[in-house]
Order: C-alpha cells, then sequence, then structure tokens
C-alpha cells in the first residue's frame, strides 16, 4: 500500500539526477569508449546505476492545488444600526474576540429613554382606568347614590305637598298667581333631579357596561405597543455582537454619526474556515462532498490542517473551466486567518493493483515519457505510458511490466545495450 502527496503538475525528478550522471554514463558508453582510435572496439565500460523495480500496489494519489483561507459565510455578520444616530461609545478593537450579546457600539440613547418614560405613563393611566372599570362601584358609593335619589323624592314629595296647599289659596286669591308659579317651577326642577338621581343609582347599581370595559382595554392595548416600540428603539442604541467570533473591521469612531443599515463592524467566527482552491474541470469527476484535504501554510510548515470538502461550485469558470471548491478546516485555536495563502493536498479515489515505479525512473524525451530498463546488466530506453502520480510514484499503464527493473539514477541518455553495474539505492521504492 502506497499512499503520497501528488505534485501536480509533474516535473519528472530523472532530469536533472540524469544531468549530474550524463558525463558518468558517456564516459563509459560513449563514442570515444567505443572507438579509441585503434580501429578496433575495446570491452564497453560499465556504467553504475541506481535501480527500483516496477511493483503492483494500491495507489492513494492526492492533488495538490493553491489555496486561500476564507471565511464561512454563515458564520460572517456585518454589523449594522437599525437607526440612525451619533456614536457614544466604542466597546470593542478591532482583533478582539467577542461574545453574542456583547456591546460593539453604544449611540446616542437620551432621547429613546425618554419616549420610554413617556409611554411608560400612559400606560399606567390606562392600566389605573380598567382597574376602575372592572372593580365597578363601592359599596358606599352605592348607598351614596340611594341616598341622593331618596332626598331628591322627598324634595320633591315636600314641593307637591306645598303645591297641593297653595292650589286652595290660589282659588281664593290669597296668594299671588306669580308666587303659585314659582313653586310650581320649583316642582318641576326636583323632578328633573329625582329623575337624575334615580337613573344614576340604577346605574351604579347595574355595574360597568361591557362595551366601557372594552374600550378601556383597547386604549391599555395601544398604549403597551406603544411602550414596546419605544424600548426596542432604547435597545436599539446598544449595537451588539449576533454571534461568538472575532471583530475583523470596526468602522465606527466616536461622535461619528451612522444611518440605519450602514455597516460599522464585522464579526467572524472562525471556529471553522473554508479552504478555497480551483479544481482543474479533468479532475471534477474525483473530487466529491466529503473528499479528505490536507491543508499546509507558511506561516506553519511543520504542521498541517485536515479537512473535508464542503461546498463545490454549480458552475466552472467559462474560460479555464476550473471549479470552484470549499473545503472545511477545523480552526478553534484561531491560528488559520482569513486571506491566508495555503497547499491543499486533496484525496483522489484509491487506484487498486496499480503498476507504479519511482518518479525519478521517469524521464522525457522529446516530450514522451521514457525509463531505463536494465535487464541482464544492460540498459535498453523504454517509452512508457504514465497516469496518475504521487510525490514519490507514477503509475505505469503501458511500457512495463511487474518485476521490470528501471534506473532511479545514472541511466538516463545511455544507449541501448550499455553495460550497468547496479550500486545501492535509497528512494522509494528501491532495489538493491
Amino acid at each position: 500500500m502506497i499512499s503520497q502527496t501528488v505534485v501536480a503538475p509533474r516535473v519528472s525528478m530523472a532530469l536533472w539526477v540524469a544531468a549530474l550522471t550524463l558525463c558518468v554514463g558517456l564516459a563509459g558508453c560513449g563514442d570515444d569508449a567505443i572507438h579509441d582510435g585503434t580501429g578496433t572496439e575495446p570491452d564497453l565500460a560499465a556504467v553504475e546505476v541506481e535501480v527500483a523495480e516496477a511493483t503492483l500496489t494500491t495507489l492513494h494519489p492526492t492533488l495538490e492545488l493553491v489555496g486561500t483561507i476564507v471565511a464561512v459565510p454563515e458564520q460572517t455578520a456585518m454589523v449594522s444600526p437599525q437607526l440612525g444616530g451619533w456614536v457614544e461609545t466604542l466597546a470593542v478593537v478591532e482583533g478582539q474576540t467577542v461574545e453574542a450579546g456583547r456591546l460593539l457600539v453604544q449611540l446616542d440613547d437620551r432621547s429613546a429613554r425618554t419616549d420610554v418614560q413617556r409611554a411608560a405613563a400612559v400606560v399606567a393611566e390606562k392600566q389605573a382606568a380598567l382597574r376602575r372599570l372592572k372593580r365597578g362601584y363601592l359599596p358606599q358609593e352605592i348607598e351614596t347614590a340611594r341616598q341622593d335619589r331618596d332626598k331628591a323624592q322627598a324634595t320633591v314629595d315636600g314641593l307637591r305637598s306645598e303645591l297641593g296647599a297653595l292650589d286652595d289659596l290660589l282659588k281664593h286669591g290669597e296668594i299671588s298667581p306669580v308666587a303659585y308659579e314659582t313653586k310650581a317651577k320649583a316642582l318641576a326642577a326636583a323632578e328633573a333631579a329625582l329623575a337624575s338621581a334615580d337613573a344614576h343609582f340604577k346605574l351604579i347599581e347595574a355595574g360597568t357596561p361591557t362595551e366601557l370595559v372594552d374600550e378601556a382595554q383597547s386604549l391599555l392595548d395601544v398604549a403597551l405597543a406603544d411602550l414596546e416600540h419605544a424600548q426596542l428603539v432604547l435597545e436599539w442604541c446598544s449595537i451588539t455582537s449576533p454571534i461568538d467570533g472575532v471583530v475583523v473591521q470596526l468602522l465606527a469612531h466616536k461622535g461619528q454619526f451612522f444611518d440605519r443599515a450602514v455597516p460599522l463592524a464585522t464579526v467572524i467566527d472562525m471556529s471553522t474556515v473554508f479552504v478555497q482552491f480551483r479544481l482543474p474541470s479533468q479532475r471534477s469527476n474525483e473530487v466529491r462532498a466529503g473528499t479528505q484535504v490536507e491543508v499546509s501554510c507558511d506561516s506553519f510548515p511543520e504542521e498541517a490542517f485536515r479537512g473535508n470538502v464542503a461546498r463545490i461550485s454549480g458552475q466552472a469558470d467559462p474560460l479555464t473551466g476550473n471549479i470552484v471548491v470549499f473545503a472545511s478546516i477545523d480552526n478553534h485555536d484561531g491560528r488559520l486567518r482569513p486571506g491566508l495563502s495555503c497547499r491543499a493536498r486533496i484525496a483522489l479515489p484509491d487506484i487498486p493493483d496499480a503498476l507504479v515505479v519511482p518518479v525519478a525512473a521517469v524521464a522525457d524525451h522529446s516530450g514522451t515519457p521514457v525509463v531505463t530498463v536494465i535487464r541482464d546488466g544492460l540498459a535498453y530506453e523504454t517509452a512508457v505510458q504514465t497516469a496518475a502520480e504521487t510525490r514519490d510514484f507514477v503509475q505505469i499503464r503501458d511500457g512495463l511490466s511487474a518485476g521490470d527493473v528501471v534506473a532511479v539514477a545514472g541511466g538516463y541518455g545511455l544507449p541501448a545495450g550499455c553495460p550497468v553495474t547496479i550500486v545501492p539505492a535509497h528512494g522509494p521504492g528501491a532495489s538493491q
């Protein structure tokens, strides 16, 4: 089982290895060695090479791409005031870690506090009126109304008796008509007062009408709504963080006026971040949601951060065909910051029974991949067809068989049939 990290695009290590050994090889198998000027062909000097075997294994290829750390959109809060106002206090600074509900900016709230006090007073007034109506009339109030009615009744009875006595006197001319008329008007006024007192008594005795209670309740509801609105406006004067996170941007200054809906701060929850990278279109079928990703940054050269592909863009770049991919990375320690560049190694599907040779064994000959095969102590350059590649190994689809011995150092550019001497090798897949 071989698990390595991919290098994409591949540049064969055999090129530079061969450059170092080319002179040695030519010294053993070049024209100068074949023709010594005597007219005879001396024995060819063997060239020292390091070799490895082509083997079958399960290859775990990865694709290495350049990426950027970005914030998760759902974990980013752009904080704006819900009403215009003057900045009175800045409660945080950029880079500060805050919890949800933490005060960020305080606007001038004097007017809002006055509105709350006024609305609260109106509510108290309406509540008192409603309680009075629901309570009904007290026994002493009912008794007073009864007494007022009885008193009015007694007044009417007295005036009626007096007016009856005056009838005889008026008939005998003992009083003037004016005096009689005055008494009659007094009786009429007393009867009207009696009717009013009687109606008032009956109203009190019957209790408060339902429609009056309903009207008072409606007035109280309106007052309560006004109070709630005033309290909400006061609350809006205190601008708080909606999430746990870090204040990455603070645009407010003390004494500055901010209109509603104008951003004044940005808070990001960095417990999880995204790595954004562009996936080549030819690899699109090999990467899915959940694919493992390993991330490394120059800021932390000795550490790898692991995660999984979380989102894949629904469309490709029309110019390059690349697809934007987002991998989710755990970042509870907060070391990864949005904007950092990084390298993302994406795990590609395993390739079972893959025929592989070390990367150093493959060279380029005029655009064609070639390897140097060692048979019976002689070197033969052979064209091959390559496929998947990791940091250390290359998959060979055609041109080799399992067990073939190939040169990994010292074999580049050797003429066909050049004798070689195998020396110990120490790289991946080395065969001694």
